[in-house]
Formats: C-alpha cells, sequence, structure tokens
C-alpha cells in the first residue's frame, strides 16, 4: 500500500488488462506498452494501482520514483489526486512520462502546470510506406547500401518461430560479445530485455523476423501492434560485419508491416548521437513526444 493506493509488480498475465485498457485508451508512447513492462523490468520495475476508474503507473529506476498521468478519461479531480500522491510517494516528477496529448490537456485545464520536453524519449515514427519503398533523392544513401547488400549476399527471411528462436539466441549472444555489452551496462540490461521477450514471444503478443545467410542467422527484430494503424519496432538486431544488413532487416520488416499499419514506431534514441543520427537518416514523419511536469 503506497499513499493510500496499492501498488503491485506488471506481470505477464496482466497483458489482457492492459490490453483492455489500451483498447479504449491509445498508449501515447511505446513505454506504456505491457511487453516493455515486462522484458525491462530489470532495469526499471514498472507497478500499478487503481484510484477508482483510473489506472496509475509507478515506475522505480536508479534510485528515483516516478508517477504517470492517471490512464483513463480526463478528469481534473482524478488529475489534482494523483499530483497529490506523487508528491506523498516522494516522485522525483510531479508527473513523468507524460504523453502528448494529456500534455494538451494539462496545458487547457492545469496551466499552472510547467511541462519540460524529454528529447532524448521521444519515440520517432514513419510512414511504414517509406521505410518499406525507400523513395526518393532522400532514400538514396539507404537504397545504395541495401542494393549493395542484395549485390553481396544471397539470404533468407524467416519469421521467428519455435523453430529457429535458438538461432535467434545463438545469434544475439555473438552480437553482444561483437559489441562488447560485458563492459556496457545498459547494453547488458538491453541483452536481457530482448532475451525475455525472445523467450516469451507468445504470451506478450510478439511477433519477429529473422535474416539468415549462408545457413547462420545474423539479424532479426521483434515487433508488435501498438494501435490499428502503427507496429512498433522493439528490438532490432544486426551483424554490424555486413555492409547494408540493417538496412536489410530494417526494409524486409517494413514491407511486411506497411499492408496493414500506416505507421511504424522505432522508439526512442535514449540520447545516443549515433543511434539519433541512425534514426533521422529515415526521415521521420512525425514524433511521440513526451514530458515531465516540472516541479516542486
Amino acid at each position: 500500500m503506497t499513499a493510500g493506493i496499492e501498488f503491485k509488480p506488471v506481470l505477464m498475465e496482466d497483458r489482457e488488462l492492459f490490453a483492455e485498457l489500451f483498447g479504449k485508451y491509445p498508449p501515447e508512447h511505446s513505454d506504456y506498452m505491457h511487453s516493455i513492462m515486462i522484458t525491462w523490468a530489470g532495469y526499471m520495475m514498472y507497478s500499478y494501482g487503481w484510484m477508482g476508474d483510473h489506472l496509475l503507473i509507478m515506475t522505480e529506476c536508479c534510485g528515483e520514483r516516478n508517477l504517470r498521468p492517471p490512464v483513463g478519461e480526463f478528469e481534473l479531480e482524478a488529475m489534482e489526486r494523483a499530483l497529490e500522491l506523487s508528491k506523498e510517494m516522494g516522485c522525483m516528477h510531479p508527473f513523468a512520462m507524460v504523453g502528448e496529448r494529456t500534455a494538451s490537456w494539462l496545458r487547457s485545464e492545469m496551466p499552472q502546470l510547467e511541462l519540460e520536453s524529454h528529447r532524448d524519449l521521444f519515440d520517432y515514427v514513419y510512414l511504414s510506406r517509406d521505410l518499406s519503398e525507400l523513395s526518393g533523392k532522400r532514400y538514396l544513401k539507404v537504397r545504395n547500401q541495401l542494393n549493395r547488400f542484395r549485390r553481396e549476399n544471397e539470404y533468407a527471411v524467416e519469421e521467428i518461430d519455435g523453430g529457429n528462436i535458438e538461432d535467434v539466441r545463438d545469434f544475439l549472444k555473438r552480437w553482444c560479445i561483437q559489441r562488447g555489452c560485458h563492459d556496457d551496462p545498459f547494453l547488458m540490461h538491453e541483452r536481457g530485455a530482448t532475451m525475455k521477450a525472445l523467450d516469451n514471444l507468445a504470451e506478450l503478443g510478439l511477433s519477429g523476423l529473422a535474416i539468415r545467410i549462408d545457413g547462420s542467422v545474423k539479424a532479426f527484430t521483434i515487433f508488435e501492434e501498438m494501435r490499428s494503424d502503427m507496429a512498433v519496432i522493439h528490438f532490432e538486431k544486426a551483424d554490424q560485419d555486413i555492409p547494408g544488413l540493417y538496412q536489410a532487416i530494417n526494409q524486409e520488416t517494413a514491407s511486411r508491416l506497411a499492408h496493414r499499419y500506416e505507421f511504424i514506431n522505432r522508439e526512442a534514441d535514449m540520447g545516443l548521437e549515433g543511434l539519433r543520427r541512425a534514426k533521422m537518416r529515415y526521415r521521420p514523419h512525425s514524433f511521440m513526444e513526451v514530458y515531465h511536469v516540472k516541479g516542486w
């Protein structure tokens, strides 16, 4: 019991609860996805509790506790009570990870609150057809890299299933050795999150693709539906010694998603300059922006 609300860890069996909730109130950022809360639990602890008809999500990471705005209908009383709870619990921010729709409501109904954007956590959103077709001058460099890969390699694209998932796990282990994961705490957390996703694909409602070259898996991606018009890519790994392979797994994934989803969310860059350049190179259509409420 925390400040009168019973919070409990987000568990695998809570998937239907979150699916039903976000079916009514679509997630404003990928970090609200149930699969993220499960796979990244080794890095950040996610818990939830009910405040009447509103769901509260609390996170704890690196010695900081934060509360997110209540999920449900926008109601001034619910927002004010949640802010009081946040202060009672000693949260770092009055509210953290505030999506744009919620931020717009807060600006209108609670103008006394000061919102601070958090660029490092903005989700990158692309038009699926852009990533699939790579048309026009703006994608010339990407097309050249992809064409080189296709000239130099014979490859097969496979859906990740019980028949090849062990090969995907083995590749992830090799990728981590290649990237020096053991010397980078965040990469080790990402490795753990990716392994958990692979171990629980069906249970988490995830799908994946792998690229096999000369009999070995050399790249893979894991994704799911975020809302009816958007898929989200959670993990994407490729052998960095094979030119154009990252471009290939990106395009092959987009080509399979474009017929069903108008948009593809490729999540945030976490403030990593190399990752930011790579994501910007694909010309995002928009961002799913997030804010913190400043205080206390």
